[in-house]
């Protein structure tokens, strides 16, 4: 009689054996590549070559702005600059645990850290960008809340390692564009460049300690675009504000809490409580005509916002701009929150009034926990 072995008398250790000697091998491979002992041009997936993106704390913007020149009010509640924390030097054990985290997101390294930029100017970058920021959602704040504001032109205040031109200094005052178009703010100066592509010829109108200067620059290519023009110069608004804001940001950089900040402004500056006694989390960009513009690491600011380290209150609504509506719809809360795209200031701020009256905003959904 020919004798019979069924597959699952020996498949089964055979197929055990393999997963462990997998595990074996990912762990000893782990071992070596977590140290960054090979470039990550050769192996792009050892942890190394990775940052983690987690949950950042958040701040209570009503406590950290203020504002000088002008009757201020209080707020029932809080609205909330949210934040992301980037963990780098990942090693296995790291870099496996927030693949395994639904709240951490893991992205290449050079997206956060550039190779051929050295981190004291991502540093500076950062702040120059926070700077701007919250100079732009001053304007935006202070033009909402009936001022009229008129900016002088924009100021160099960093030029970048790879800049394309050494003819552009630090403190220069662009004032005008190629055939003498006006610049009234840094908005200005971004979309007329974004207006044109690489290799073209460009002409900066500046004013340097006080002396007209003409420069032409040939444009070259953003290092996340191949075909978006680029200069490699950070520029603020140049503007005569008529009330002092003061806003203690403390460490965090980048341009993403302007949204947050132009509505605290206008919460101050307003008797009506924006807040409407509630905790009011946001994120994105806003330029000076209060248009809110996209950012990343939602999902993570939106359980940040939820889960605030300091056991505050959660927020029970997060703005986010309409480009980061789905991240926002895919952050794994543990509480619901109402989730509301905006599209401007006006916005917002519209939305803020419909909850104060107890209406849904328009387009608003639950992001439900544990769904």
């Amino acid at each position: 009689m020919r004798s019979h072995v069924t597959p699952s008398r020996w498949w089964c250790p055979v197929r055990r054996w393999i997963a462990v000697t997998a595990l074996v091998v990912l762990l000893a491979a782990g071992a070596l590549i977590s140290r960054g002992d090979v470039p990550c041009e050769v192996l792009e997936s050892q942890p190394a070559c990775y940052v983690a993106l987690s949950p950042g704390p958040t701040s209570d913007t009503l406590q950290i702005v203020e504002v000088d020149g002008a009757p201020t009010f209080g707020s029932g509640g809080e609205l909330l600059l949210t934040t992301i924390s980037v963990e780098d030097g990942l090693t296995v054990s790291s870099w496996l645990r927030a693949v395994i985290s639904s709240a951490i997101e893991t992205v290449p390294r050079e997206q956060v850290y550039p190779s051929d930029v050295d981190r004291d100017e991502i540093r500076e970058r950062n702040a120059a960008a926070m700077a701007d920021s919250q100079l732009t959602a001053t304007i935006a704040a202070l033009g909402a809340a009936g001022y009229d504001l008129e900016g002088e032109g924009a100021r160099v205040v960093l030029v970048a390692d790879d800049a394309v031109t050494d003819q552009v200094r630090e403190d220069d005052l662009i004032v005008a564009v190629e055939d003498g178009r006006p610049v009234n703010d840094s908005t200005d100066v971004v979309e007329a460049v974004q207006s044109r592509s690489p290799g073209d010829r460009f002409r900066l109108h500046l004013v340097r300690d006080g002396r007209d200067v003409t420069v032409e620059v040939t444009l070259g290519s953003a290092p996340d675009d191949d075909e978006r023009a680029y200069v490699g110069i950070l520029l603020t608004t140049e503007i005569d504000i008529p009330v002092e804001v003061m806003i203690d940001a403390g460490s965090i950089g980048g341009p993403s809490g302007g949204l947050i900040f132009a509505l605290t402004i206008i919460d101050l500056l307003g008797e009506d409580d924006l807040t409407g006694g509630e905790v009011i989390a946001g994120t994105g960009t806003v330029n000076r005509d209060g248009e809110v513009g996209s950012v990343g690491g939602v999902r993570q600011k939106v359980v940040g916002a939820t889960e605030r380290r300091d056991g505050a209150p959660p927020a029970t609504v997060f703005l986010v701009p309409r480009a980061n509506v789905e991240d926002a719809l895919d952050a794994p809360v543990r509480r619901d929150v109402t989730i509301v795209p905006v599209d401007d200031l006006d916005g917002a701020l519209q939305a803020l009034e419909d909850l104060r009256a107890g209406l849904r905003p328009a387009e608003a959904m639950v992001l439900s926990a544990g769904r």
